[in-house]
Order: structure tokens, then C-alpha cells, then sequence
């Protein structure tokens, strides 16, 4: 065979062996390359909020408290408990947010001012954090202390 034979062999075989390679997979309904075109063999895939089936994605579904949305922590700088529910100041590394403390939240959990505190809730509308737990991690001010 002439080397211009072989080398003739050679691109043949690359090109056979490549185009198998691309076909077989696109056969069997796994492409090795995604299609430019967005064809029916294309895989997209969205993330979006976790739908609970009542229509509001997973702002209804207090119970789910695996999302930086839902749980937030800081220092508590100001209360408010003249309010309906009481509002709480909580001071975090991005910013203030006021929090409402529903399910008699700011009796039960005992927080005060200077504590630092875990809230899980949701956040409303106009960025208000509406706390349905609140935990407080570190008290300020202990009656006992003499200091």
C-alpha cells in the first residue's frame, strides 16, 4: 500500500471512528454534544421555589425552614411592643429588618434588647420579616450580673 494509501485509511478511519462516536449516542437518545438548535433532544433545567400546591410556591409552607429566606440572625437593637404584633429590630451583617413577632413570640422566647436571636418566619411585601419562631442564641443582659 502506498503512503498516500495509508494516509487516505488513516483520515477515513478518524472520521468514521469520530462521526460513530457523535451518532451512536444521538441514536440512543443520549447525546454526547447538546444540540445548538435546542432540538427534542435538548435538557434544560430550571430551578425555582418548591411549589407546595396551594399556588404560592414555599412561602406558605412555614414548616420548611431549610432556605436562607426563611431564617435570619442577629442582634435584637430595638423592640416595639406597643405594636399588634410587636416589632423587633434585628441588626445583621447586611443590613436592619424589622421583624413581627406573631404566636406571642416576644413573651415566650423571653428576647430583649442586646439579645441575639434566631428567627425562622418569612419575609412580606415591604421586606418586613414576619418571625413565627424565635430562638435567642446569646442573652445581653442577665439580671444576676454585677456588672
Amino acid at each position: 500500500m502506498s503512503p498516500s494509501h495509508k494516509r487516505l485509511a488513516r483520515v477515513l478511519l478518524l472520521a468514521g471512528g469520530i462521526t460513530a462516536a457523535i451518532a451512536f449516542p444521538a441514536i440512543t437518545g443520549t447525546p454526547l454534544l447538546p444540540s445548538a438548535h435546542g432540538g427534542a433532544n435538548a435538557s434544560i433545567v430550571l430551578a425555582a421555589p418548591a411549589n407546595n400546591g396551594n399556588g404560592n410556591s414555599n412561602n406558605a409552607d412555614r414548616t420548611n425552614d431549610n432556605s436562607e429566606e426563611r431564617n435570619i440572625e442577629g442582634q435584637i437593637l430595638d423592640i416595639k411592643d406597643s405594636q399588634d404584633p410587636p416589632l423587633a429590630l434585628v441588626g445583621m451583617v447586611g443590613g436592619n429588618v424589622w421583624a413581627r413577632l406573631y404566636n406571642d413570640q416576644l413573651h415566650n422566647s423571653g428576647v430583649g434588647q442586646g439579645d441575639y436571636v434566631q428567627m425562622q418566619g418569612e419575609y412580606s411585601d415591604h421586606g418586613i420579616f414576619d418571625a413565627y419562631q424565635v430562638n435567642v442564641v446569646d442573652r445581653c443582659c442577665d439580671d444576676n450580673d454585677n456588672n
